[in-house]
């Protein structure tokens, strides 16, 4: 309704009222709120409310950000989601941190800190606990001086086993394993500690017991887990990746064989051949009417996920290695639908595994003249006859005037691509450079 077609035939005040929340008489009534003539109140609201959000999104980011996540604590996937938003602004998402996370996201400079109630499997009664040791007490030293003033009604194994799979207690110096290993060890002293507050009583030692510094037993000598494991933590506790990602040890992989990430799936047009490298996740494996087995699963690199369709011809011959957390190498067909929504009908998919390695074509070994005498050249020698394969080998020996001189050996010096040639050979000639030569899927070998 245009307002100069409007005639006004009645105006009656009325009392001070939530615009957002008024109801209209009837069809024909409307009214002024802050000299302005609307029809419909919960529009304007929406309007103001939309031009509050935008401007804080364009100038206090890290608030705005850290307030929309707090808002979707309980949505994972909203929240994998927005943190993802969040990164492409430059963003940095922190980890949780018992001596500094409060429940919801935090605005930290041109960070956010991860809030504590939105790691899994850990509810607001304990985070509130957490919170108060911390307040009345100070930052907490390690993991036994944590159960023995957290609240243990509040925090129990469960609790304890998220907050250090997450990242939580880094802060404290040590390391996941052997915090994980003293659990048990820590719940029973903060439980015998806790009870012995409450009963009232002193240790043998009476009033000098807090002048004495407290001692605690060592951490378990314990291994650190793997990188696969550290990271693997973080997503069942944070439902993401945030201290790496998996596809980091790929990185020259990617390079070679991918041609596109999640990021850049924007430059291509519907129907264009892509190559996209990335984790398996939410893996669904379904029947067609004929009873073949075809799968659908999300994709995800270090910029977000996309749709991956393997129908049965495909599938059949990926099965074995299409696992959550697996990570592959999938080339096929882009589609975009109408609403813009992105998915890959894949033609084929490889486990980024060794991929360069299996790939290889030639291995070019460069290193100068003066690293080279003849014992060295025997161990050369034996390291490349104990790894014969099917991949060309070049030398490219840096002369004392600076010019190059490629020598390739006879045609039978041929070797298997592994990573233990690699060192092999690393371990005898420390000044050689390796260089494995591939044939890219996207692009003749370089």
């Amino acid at each position: 309704m245009k307002i100069e077609k409007t005639r006004i035939v009645r105006v009656t005040p009325r009392p001070v009222e939530k615009t957002y929340n008024m109801t209209m008489r009837g069809p024909n009534h409307n009214y002024f709120a802050n000299g302005i003539l609307t029809a419909n109140s919960h529009s304007m609201a929406y309007g103001y409310l939309a031009y509050q959000t935008a401007y804080l999104k364009a100038h206090y980011p890290t608030h705005f950000w850290a307030a929309v996540l707090s808002n979707e604590l309980n949505n994972t996937e909203k929240v994998v989601k927005y943190i993802n938003e969040a990164r492409t602004q430059g963003i940095e998402i922190l980890p949780p941190d018992v001596n500094i996370s409060l429940d919801n996201f935090t605005a930290a400079g041109n960070a956010i800190r991860f809030g504590l109630a939105a790691i899994k499997g850990i509810g607001q009664s304990a985070v509130a606990s957490i919170i108060e040791a911390r307040n009345n007490g100070g930052a907490f030293r390690s993991i036994f001086d944590f159960t023995e003033r957290v609240d243990s009604r509040a925090v129990n194994k469960r609790v304890l086993e998220s907050l250090i799979r997450a990242g939580a207690f880094d802060s404290s110096g040590h390391r996941r394993a052997q915090m994980f290993a003293a659990i048990d060890a820590a719940m029973e002293s903060g439980q015998r500690s806790q009870r012995s507050r409450a009963s009232g009583q002193a240790d043998l030692f009476g009033a000098f017991a807090d002048a004495m510094p407290t001692v605690e037993p060592p951490l378990p000598n314990v291994d650190e887990w793997s990188q696969h494991d550290l990271l693997r933590g973080e997503k069942e506790t944070l439902g993401f990746y945030i201290s790496g990602h998996p596809l980091m040890r790929y990185d020259e992989a990617l390079k070679d064989f991918a041609n596109a990430d999640v990021d850049r799936l924007a430059g291509f047009h519907h129907g264009a051949q892509v190559v996209i490298g990335g984790v398996v996740t939410s893996l669904n494996v379904r029947t067609t009417k004929k009873g073949d087995r075809f799968g659908l699963f999300q994709l995800e690199d270090q910029f977000g996920t996309v749709k991956i369709v393997a129908w049965p011809d495909i599938y059949s011959k990926s099965s074995a290695i299409l696992k959550d957390d697996a990570a592959i190498l999938v080339k096929g067909r882009l589609e975009i639908d109408d609403g813009g929504a992105k998915s890959i009908i894949s033609d084929e998919i490889q486990s980024l595994e060794n991929l360069r390695e299996r790939s290889a074509r030639t291995v070019i070994l460069h290193f100068p003249v003066a690293a080279i005498h003849s014992d060295r050249l025997d161990r050369l020698y034996a390291v490349l006859d104990s790894n014969r394969g099917d991949c060309a080998l070049v030398m490219e020996v840096e002369l004392e005037d600076g010019s190059i001189a490629r020598i390739q050996p006879n045609q039978f010096v041929r070797v298997k691509v592994t990573p233990e040639l690699t060192n092999s050979i690393k371990q005898v000639i420390p000044e050689c450079r390796v260089e494995i030569v591939v044939q890219r899927a996207t692009s003749a070998a370089r």
